[in-house]
């Protein structure tokens, strides 16, 4: 329990958009690090209040790595709100549904269906806009919130202006935190811990990951340099209908496998596509994570990238110079995130291990691509041809 609120409290705060702070925290900011232990934590104590049959919903920008860990452990199926660029979001409509403006993009639920029941888990409450949007496309898909859990709800000189906004909605805030001074001050800890989750075990002999990709819609969009390329929906990546607990960790046991433990200070992904799999890898591993983000955070300083439907920065969140890293991902297309990752992690002095994706696109030659330029070799568990009209695994490591 200490970790979870050492985590919050006595933290430093910057300014951030409009007045508002930031809490320099390692759980959702992974500044220094996020170590295994404290986000093992922070996952049992959401358990000790969440059964396991319940559906969870969070945004993976915040709290990507938190559902992970949590599906992880306890079993819970995830559905995603991201970020998304206007194009896709409209070529998206037809298998999600209506979405949002957000971010000067729209964000998309994915995941979420008419008649479900679901339990929403958010990371920072400030205002309170990004879960109110959350809340409202929830119930415009006709499916039922039965609770709402945060786990640090800010104050601003004892004022919530999250709650406030929110006024009708009963949010079960873990943590309340003020952060009108230059550190934050946990006032008062409502968060129970019941059990302490262990690793489950992991039985990979019915191969989700691969049925999990085979036969899978495609939808062509336009890449930022003008050419088609095809948008797989399949549930480990774009959580269509929903990713399963048992899906996720079978590829957190697959990724895992490939990492070598030794010698490595953290393992780091994309976050704003891969934080889910992050965060049940770092448990599986033991192990802590940092990652890069498309909005900035601590570090105002990005690096740029192009991927096959948006471009724009990478921002680093608990990258320290002179780590040494080690790279997941969930898909390869054209390997522009991960040749974008590569050259911030490089700009950082940071050494990186390898790289290991649990997808590639054969048609893209991503991996090619990321090796010519960065000299990084990256492994994959599957590779899939998108070259027909629905996807097509040609390679699978584990039956290769």
């Amino acid at each position: 329990m200490h970790k979870f609120i050492r985590a919050y409290d006595d933290q430093p705060t910057i300014a951030a958009y409009k007045g508002r702070k930031r809490i320099i925290s390692t759980i959702s900011e992974l500044t220094p690090r996020l170590d295994p232990e404290t986000l093992r934590v922070c996952a049992s104590i959401l358990a000790s209040s969440i059964e396991p049959g319940r559906k969870i919903v969070t945004e993976e920008h915040g709290a990507g790595h938190i559902a992970g860990a949590l599906s992880f452990l306890n079993g819970n199926d995830i559905a995603i709100a991201r970020w998304t660029s206007d194009e896709l979001a409209d070529k998206l409509i037809s298998y999600f549904g209506d979405n949002a403006h957000y971010r000067g993009g729209r964000l998309v639920l994915q995941g979420v269906q008419s008649g479900d029941r679901v339990t929403i888990v958010d990371d920072v409450m400030d205002r309170g806009e990004t879960l109110g949007t959350l809340i409202n496309l929830i119930e415009s898909r006709g499916a039922t919130i039965d609770e709402i859990y945060v786990l640090a709800e800010k104050t601003y000189d004892g004022k919530s202006f999250g709650r406030a906004n929110l006024p009708d909605r009963d949010i079960k805030s873990l943590l309340s935190v003020e952060v009108g001074g230059r550190r934050s001050r946990v006032e008062t800890a409502n968060c129970r811990f019941a059990k302490y989750c262990d690793n489950p075990q992991i039985d990979i002999s019915e191969n989700l990951l691969r049925s999990s990709y085979e036969g899978k819609e495609l939808i062509p969009i336009t890449s930022p340099e003008g050419r088609e390329v095809m948008f797989m929906i399949v549930p480990l990546s774009e959580h269509c209908p929903c990713t399963q607990a048992d899906l996720l960790r079978e590829a957190a046991f697959k990724i895992g496998q490939s990492i070598p433990r030794a010698q490595i200070d953290k393992i780091v992904s994309e976050f704003d596509r891969c934080s889910h799999i992050l965060g049940a890898v770092s448990l599986y591993t033991n192990m802590p994570i940092a990652g890069a983000k498309w909005f900035p955070g601590p570090e105002s300083q990005g690096t740029a990238f192009s991927m096959e439907y948006y471009k724009g920065n990478l921002y680093p969140y608990g990258i320290q110079r002179g780590d040494t890293v080690y790279i997941i991902e969930d898909t390869v297309s054209s390997g522009g995130t991960l040749t974008g990752l590569i050259n911030l992690l490089r700009n950082n002095d940071v050494y990186i291990e390898g790289a290991v994706s649990a997808v590639a696109k054969r048609e893209y030659g991503g991996i090619r691509r990321i090796q010519e330029e960065t000299g990084i070799d990256v492994h994959r568990i599957l590779e899939v041809s998108i070259a027909g009209d629905k996807t097509r695994v040609v390679y699978d490591k584990y039956t290769a």
